[in-house]
């Protein structure tokens, strides 16, 4: 029997069972073609519709995919969380197939594929734009959905699901149930410098699937996911010949009924029975007259993912034909739903896009939430999201006519609806999307990093579980937010050109880096944003931008005002062996005129970088040289400049001198610090950043506050140049660079124990560090939330002691001090 001559059931009769409907794969493109009648009138609620921009639309997904496959269309793998895995070039399912003894039977390693992309899928939701995957077998790092997949294979491969320790490569319900919050956050490499949104909400999903996986009749006695291959290929309804053909509403109704148990009740229900993802729409019919479920629209976005990506592997190692496949929509998520928006076919009407923009303002105020780009902001069930998803089903199906029509792909030789997704609509969309905005979105639903993890609030992750209390559903700004507090938030550009070593630098202060491992980054694809907290009140908002000649044109092009407005400093970079001085200096030139005219105030800053591939005898000469050009192309900007490089603590000197410039109250905090020396009687106090080691300032007692970071080294050799002398204030130390030793010392030092420890350096942090000689003491003690105090007393056990026990007494007085307005 043949793919088509497979009957396909029916869907449940809404008029009977409207929650079984309602939940069925038949009724999602049923009920979008209704919001899709109002859009070929121009009708609909919340969007205009071109439909002379669709010819538009349709010719960029063909160019994507002419652009990527040529003329070998039959070669584009369908839509699925297979190609997740295989990121960078690199086969991982075929390597771990190919790790199995050839004892293991088809069945088994079908069984062991499934498991591990089930899990895999779950936890496949936006992890937020700081997280980033650093693989252990390739030492390359991955972002968003590929850095998940191979952060979870890693997981899979290890046991960390499997309760067998002779078979690791499996996940079953003990397994699962051994899963805390721990373990996931040292398997995703979760830090405090790599934090991932919603890690609390993915690992209670696998404790829940554990449970899901009690199901004995779907996924056998041992509970594993892989199992339900058994259930499909011994169904009633599967076809068994030498190929078996699995009926895609089977494959959905164990899908949909045999993990119900981990998904959160939802928020739609039809006489009390949870229908997932699917929400009321103004679009639909209106109840009454019509009956209440016939104004819901549902999506299944989730499932509909999972459904892709099993049944590649099943397909791949068991040969199994899926009848009814066709049933499947588009999904209908923000990559393939911003693609309308951003090719002019769909336009967001007026009245709702204020609304969205107040909705962002007002989400801006939140403490922690991104507001460096304005994008139009709703909750996810609010009826702008709902039709708008709707409209990416439908419009998604039209497509599909479209593209197989303008490459002239006829019967068996047409692409699917999977094919499309894959190779144009998603790719595309993720692609026009990173062009048009740094943030790579073109309406933004409640506050998550990812829309399509908002989308999957009820049958999908509901990985927060107040969302709705955070969201402000007013106009009126939420109590407790302090615009004092916004304030402190300093928009950081760092730029030049690409290969100048940005975001090495920026890696190596930042993120826990070592020197050696920058060399496995890969080129800033845009801008990249993170964060850095400072003093508890200082917050740097880091936009490390490409540096590649397309983005430094769309900087001060296309992205101007976005780029360049609100700029607190601009750390530019140069590489000191570049053999492009002139351009290296147009290129700066371009950037100090756009600054100029939207962030006058900023201070500049520019590193010479790479000092350490100068021999030491041209070093000064070539620094002071640089820095002139660069300070004549500064027009107007008071220009510091730095010597630096990732190998020495020259690159700690230059962001100690960055960040001194920016931090709030730092009169009053010396203040505190010189009464503070001189009553434990301290020759030196240095305070430290806690999680970059940067210097924040200093006192010596006796004398005013060292100056060397309020006025940083301008126009000065590099840190190993002999012309570096001590200055009077000085207090006769001949170590005029101790501070930036210091804090590479340390650092490094925090690295090693990490590592020793089987610690992530940023877990890792120090108690108390003391050091105790004939000429002197000194420790190193945590003192704030955000910072360490290092102090240097006099030789003598009772005032080491003394010192230590104030510096415990005044760390209340100190949070008092830096967390003043």
């Amino acid at each position: 029997m043949s793919l088509m001559d497979t009957p396909i059931p029916k869907p449940p009769d809404p008029a009977l069972n409207p929650a079984a409907y309602l939940k069925s794969i038949h009724s999602v493109r049923e009920r979008s073609k209704l919001v899709m009648e109002k859009a070929s009138s121009n009708s609909l609620n919340h969007f205009d519709v071109n439909m002379d921009m669709f010819q538009n639309t349709a010719n960029y997904v063909v160019s994507i995919i002419r652009r990527d496959f040529a003329d070998d269309y039959q070669s584009i793998p369908p839509h699925g969380r297979w190609q997740h895995f295989d990121v960078g070039g690199r086969p991982r399912v075929d390597q771990l197939l190919q790790s199995w003894l050839s004892t293991v039977d088809a069945q088994e390693r079908a069984r062991r594929v499934i498991d591990l992309f089930t899990v895999s899928v779950l936890l496949d939701a936006g992890a937020g734009n700081k997280w980033s995957y650093r693989s252990k077998e390739s030492g390359k790092a991955y972002r968003r959905s590929e850095g998940l997949a191979v952060a979870s294979l890693e997981m899979f491969k290890t046991g960390a699901f499997s309760s067998d320790p002779g078979a690791p490569h499996r996940v079953d319900k003990d397994g699962l149930k051994k899963i805390t919050l721990k373990l996931l956050e040292r398997g995703m490499q979760v830090s405090e410098d790599n934090p991932m949104a919603g890690l609390e909400g993915r690992a209670g999903l696998l404790m829940r699937l554990s449970d899901a996986m009690a199901n004995t009749k779907l996924f056998g006695s041992d509970g594993r996911p892989g199992n339900m291959i058994d259930y499909l290929l011994s169904h009633p309804t599967t076809k068994a010949a030498s190929v078996p053909i699995v009926s895609l509403p089977t494959l959905w109704e164990v899908l949909t009924d045999g993990l119900a148990p981990i998904w959160p009740a939802s928020r739609t229900q039809i006489n009390g029975v949870s229908i997932g993802d699917a929400w009321p729409c103004s679009s639909m019919p209106r109840s009454p007259p019509a009956q209440p479920w016939e104004n819901i629209v549902p999506f299944h976005k989730l499932t509909q993912w999972l459904c892709y990506s099993l049944m590649v592997p099943m397909t791949k190692l068991l040969n199994i034909q899926f009848a009814g496949s066709e049933l499947l929509t588009g999904l209908p998520e923000y990559r393939n739903g911003g693609l309308l928006i951003d090719t002019g076919l769909l336009t967001l009407k007026v009245a709702d896009m204020e609304r969205g923009i107040v909705a962002y303002k007002h989400n801006a105020e939140l403490t922690g939430q991104p507001s460096m780009e304005v994008i139009p902001m709703f909750e996810a069930a609010d009826d702008v999201i709902v039709e708008w998803r709707a409209l990416t089903v439908g419009f998604l199906d039209m497509l599909l006519d479209a593209v197989n029509q303008r490459l002239r792909l006829t019967g068996e030789n047409r692409l699917s609806l999977a094919q499309m997704l894959e190779a144009g609509s998603w790719k595309g969309g993720r692609e026009i999307a990173e062009v048009l905005r740094t943030q790579g979105r073109s309406l933004r639903a409640g506050y998550f990093e990812e829309l399509d993890a908002v989308h999957e609030s009820e049958e999908e992750h509901s990985f927060d579980k107040n969302r709705d209390s955070a969201y402000p559903h007013s106009e009126t700004p939420l109590p407790g937010v302090n615009m004092d507090a916004r304030k402190r938030k300093k928009k950081v550009l760092l730029m030049g050109k690409s290969g100048s070593g940005k975001s090495s630098m920026r890696s190596v202060i930042f993120s826990n880096f070592v020197a050696k491992d920058v060399r496995r980054l890969g080129a800033t694809i845009d801008v990249e944003y993170s964060h850095a907290k400072f003093m508890g009140n200082l917050t740097l908002n880091l936009w490390d931008c490409g540096g590649q000649d397309a983005f430094m044109d769309s900087y001060v092009s296309a992205q101007r005002s976005n780029i360049f407005s609100d700029v607190a400093v601009l750390i530019y970079v140069f590489d000191i062996e570049s053999r492009e001085v002139d351009r290296d200096l147009d290129t700066y030139s371009t950037i100090i005129r756009a600054l100029h005219q939207y962030s006058p105030s900023a201070y500049v800053f520019c590193l010479i970088h790479k000092m350490d591939l100068i021999q030491l005898e041209h070093k000064e000469h070539l620094y002071l040289e640089r820095a002139q050009l660069v300070k004549e192309r500064s027009e107007g900007f008071d220009l510091e400049t730095f010597a630096s490089s990732i190998w020495d603590e020259s690159l700690y000197k230059a962001w100690a001198g960055i960040v001194h410039k920016l931090i709030p109250n730092l009169a009053v905090i010396e203040r505190f610090l010189h009464a503070f020396a001189k009553a434990i009687k301290a020759e030196e106090i240095v305070l430290l950043e806690r999680s970059t080691f940067l210097t924040v300032t200093s006192v010596v007692n006796n004398t005013k506050p060292l100056p060397k970071h309020k006025a940083p080294i301008s126009n000065s050799p590099p840190s190993d140049s002999p012309t570096n002398e001590s200055t009077p204030e000085d207090d006769s130390n001949p170590n005029f660079d101790r501070h930036e030793r210091i804090s590479n010392i340390l650092k490094t030092y925090k690295h090693t124990v990490a590592r020793n420890t089987s610690n992530t350096p940023a877990s890792a942090g120090f108690v108390l560090l003391k050091l105790q000689t004939a000429q002197f003491n000194l420790f190193l003690s945590r003192f704030t939330d955000n910072t360490y105090v290092f102090v240097v007393v006099p030789p003598g056990e009772a005032a080491f002691n003394c010192a230590v026990l104030n510096t415990l007494l005044a760390r209340e007085s100190f949070e008092g001090v830096t967390s003043a307005k």
